[in-house]
C-alpha cells in the first residue's frame, strides 16, 4: 500500500475528530437541542466506524497480497542461491 493511502486515512480520521469537536461545542451552545446534536454525533460515529472498517479491510487485503508476493520472491531467490 502506498504512503498516500495512509495519509488519506489520517486526513479522514482528523476530519472525523474535527466533527467530534464541533458537536461537543454545539452541544454547549444555546439554541441547539441536545438530543438532536447527540443523534447527529452518534450518526457521525457510526459513519466513521463503517468507513474505517471498510478502509482497513481493503488495506489488509492489499498488504497481505504484497507480503505474499514478497515472500514468494524471497523464497525463489533463496532457492536460486542454494
Amino acid at each position: 500500500m502506498k504512503l498516500p493511502v495512509y495519509e488519506h486515512v489520517l486526513a479522514i480520521n482528523a476530519g472525523f475528530e474535527q466533527v467530534r469537536r464541533g458537536f461537543r461545542a454545539l452541544r454547549r451552545s444555546p439554541g441547539f437541542e441536545r438530543s438532536a446534536i447527540e443523534r447527529f454525533r452518534e450518526q457521525a460515529e457510526e459513519d466513521r466506524a463503517a468507513a474505517m472498517s471498510y478502509i482497513a479491510e481493503v488495506i489488509q487485503t492489499e498488504e497481505t497480497d504484497e507480503a505474499g508476493r514478497r515472500f514468494r520472491k524471497r523464497l525463489a531467490r533463496e532457492r536460486k542461491e542454494q
